[in-house]
């Protein structure tokens, strides 16, 4: 079984021009979701259940997160303005219509000096230059303010000013629809192949199956069966238990220890199911199964007899 990333690494240039030639995101999408499960299928052809199943359940993250792309939606709300800034324009409108309140009352107090210098004879019209000296300068100044204020409104945003009056009955920001597409097509097949990579490190750090033609390797074992199945043939028994020694040298090539009951080693109490004599004949400890061990590992505990007992 090659490994994911070795055949991703082979079709990589090739995908990537189709995606790059895909003329929207869902088939972008589905160019590389169909990709995957192809690969998954070329991976792990002849190979066992178990691999199969465990190679699927990765490939199979790997997909759903390509598809995670088509739930972005193609649509795009304009940036709505900020409470300040509808309350900086509020306020700019409202110092503007001031302003001009201020101009109306200066023209009209202009009016009426002008009217009262006809009746009342003044050395000089002061009152009357002074008021159109402030009504051009609030004049001046209100031009610089609205376009100062334009300026920047502009600059913040192309959709909304701040002396634009604003539309109570529509709140929602504005939407425009966009097409998507996948801008880097090299760095979105560079992060499906780290996903691939790692995979392949979570199949390797898998325990090793059981081995199914474990018994066709060993021929001593093999061979120990035929001597057995040859004994029962010809009905003799004696032979048959000469086998055992036999056996017991198989399992001490393979480090399994068959061990006998030893009264004297405490440890023996763990390795051993011990069971109450039923002969009154026996004083004594009789192994009636062997424990076998391995290193300190007990894989099968064996079986044991107590001398007989009168309490019993």
């Amino acid at each position: 079984m090659t490994d994911f990333l070795t055949n991703f690494d082979i079709d990589k240039n090739e995908l990537a021009s189709r995606i790059a030639a895909a003329p929207s995101l869902e088939a972008a999408v589905e160019l590389t979701d169909a990709y995957l499960s192809k690969l998954h299928g070329d991976i792990t052809r002849g190979c066992s259940l178990q691999k199969s199943r465990s190679s699927g359940y990765l490939i199979e993250i790997v997909r759903y997160a390509v598809r995670m792309l088509n739930t972005v939606e193609p649509v795009v709300h304009m940036a709505e303005p900020r409470f300040s800034d509808a309350r900086a324009g509020l306020t700019a409108r409202g110092f503007v219509m001031f302003g001009k309140a201020v101009q109306s009352a200066i023209i009209l107090a202009l009016l009426i000096a002008l009217l009262s210098i006809n009746q009342t004879p003044w050395p000089t019209p002061w009152i009357p230059i002074l008021l159109v000296v402030i009504l051009l300068g609030i004049e001046i100044y209100l031009l610089v303010f609205e376009w100062r204020i334009r300026s920047v409104s502009k600059k913040c945003s192309g959709a909304y000013t701040l002396l634009a009056p604003l539309d109570i009955s529509n709140p929602l920001p504005p939407k425009v629809e966009v097409q998507l597409k996948i801008a880097h097509v090299h760095a979105f097949l560079n992060c499906i192949a780290d996903a691939l990579s790692h995979a392949d490190k979570a199949l390797t750090d898998q325990t090793p199956e059981k081995e199914s033609a474990f018994l066709e390797k060993e021929t001593q074992i093999l061979k120990l069966f035929q001597d057995l199945f040859e004994a029962k043939t010809f009905h003799d028994g004696e032979w048959a238990l000469k086998k055992i020694g036999h056996i017991q040298a198989i399992l001490w090539e393979q480090g399994i220890v068959v061990r006998e009951f030893d009264p004297k080693d405490p440890a023996d109490t763990l390795n051993f199911d011990i069971e109450p004599g039923a002969d009154p004949s026996i004083n004594c400890y009789v192994t009636i199964r062997p424990a076998f061990i391995k290193g300190k590992r007990v894989l099968l505990r064996g079986r044991v007899a107590e001398p007989f007992s009168n309490s019993v």
